[in-house]
């Protein structure tokens, strides 16, 4: 897994709001009506209002986590990654536990606070929701994300240098005049401006370490990737998008999760 894949960002925070809703609501149905660790035998007064406020400390610890996923995402420039995504996750996990861990032990209970015991808590109590409310997470981050487009306008003069597999196989360009490169089997086609005309090149090497090489490019399908400065139309649909590259006759598919972020993107140029 190449962890510095970019990926969809859930960047506003109604649809932060609402898929913090949606689990809360999940594991409070799970907690009243199915009452796992025999919380039946538990006789506390207004036991399913207490209940309840464990969703509270399902959404407060996800908005928290939020602004520093907004910190973060603008120091990445726009960009959102694999490992962010999971550091961001195993993060909100821990909080979520934790905060669940002091509403228990204050609220739920009315004990004192012994932080030793919080490791148990988080073993007994914690990781059994692992496998129902990580993949839900994802499956609701994942939903709600957008990709946003947005050039690093300030690489766009560094020169580009690949290698291929192939003895004395390189390639060299201008970040700005990348083009698109498309994978084919073990070889990858790239396309580039040089003096002024489009230029191809194919050399013998891995889609992703071209992608690797080339930070500022966009993977909008899983055989193209493209310099979004280069990008001067879109269009079709969601279901079936084409963009279309500065001197390149050839049509580039675009993935459904790519085709509003290159329209916005498109629109909101001079």
């Amino acid at each position: 897994m190449n962890l510095h894949r970019s990926i969809g960002y859930t960047s506003d925070w109604y649809h932060t709001f609402l898929l913090s809703l949606i689990l809360a609501t999940t594991i409070v149905v799970v907690l009243i009506f199915l009452q796992p660790f025999d919380i039946y035998t538990n006789q506390i007064e207004y036991k399913n209002i207490k209940l309840v406020g464990y969703g509270i400390c399902i959404i407060l610890p996800i908005l928290l986590i939020h602004v520093l996923e907004e910190f973060w995402y603008r120091f990445t420039l726009g960009k959102w990654h694999i490992y962010q995504e999971l550091v961001i996750l195993v993060l909100g996990f821990l909080l979520i536990s934790s905060t669940a861990y002091f509403y228990n032990v204050l609220v739920v209970n009315d004990l004192n606070i012994k932080l030793n015991h919080m490791l148990q808590w988080f073993t007994n109590f914690g990781l059994p929701f692992v496998p129902i409310f990580i993949p839900f997470w994802v499956y609701l981050r994942l939903r709600f994300s957008k990709i946003i487009v947005q050039p690093d306008i300030d690489k766009k003069e560094k020169t580009i240098s690949i290698e291929g597999y192939n003895q004395n196989e390189v390639v060299e360009f201008l970040e700005k005049d990348f083009l698109m490169a498309r994978a084919q089997s073990n070889y990858v086609d790239i396309y580039y401006i040089k003096n002024e005309l489009p230029k191809k090149e194919i050399i013998r090497s891995k889609f992703v370490d071209i992608k690797n090489k080339i930070l500022s490019a966009e993977q909008v399908h899983r055989s193209y990737l493209v310099n979004p400065l280069q990008i001067n139309q879109i269009y079709g649909n969601t279901r079936k998008g084409y963009i279309k590259i500065t001197k390149l006759e050839e049509e580039v598919p675009v993935s459904p999760k790519y085709f509003l972020g290159i329209k916005k993107y498109l629109q909101n140029q001079p």
